[in-house]
């Protein structure tokens, strides 16, 4: 059955993707820490310098596309699951109808 297949073979890729928007999510909060400190002003003024930098905005375009991956191949592996789900209850069906 290919969604068990799916899933066999995904877990590693799934981990990968997972610890990527871990990851992503460190890097954003040091590239934000790193422009907030280095900027000049109120605390404000400075979150939103820090806000519109070049390396913050770059960082959380990085985070979306960690994310975006992440996302996408958890849902493929919820649906495999539910397909798994499906096919069980019908086999189940099978054999006592």
């Amino acid at each position: 059955m290919a969604a068990m297949e799916f899933l066999a073979f995904s877990d590693e890729h799934y981990a990968r993707a997972k610890t990527d928007v871990l990851r992503a999510e460190i890097l954003v909060k040091r590239v934000r820490a790193r422009v907030f400190v280095s900027e000049q002003g109120s605390i404000e003024v400075r979150k939103a310098l820090a806000e519109g930098h070049a390396d913050v905005i770059a960082a959380d375009e990085s985070l979306c596309a960690s994310t975006l991956e992440f996302e996408t191949l958890k849902a493929k592996r919820s649906r495999s699951e539910i397909l798994i789900d499906v096919y069980r209850t019908l086999e189940a069906s099978r054999r006592k109808g």
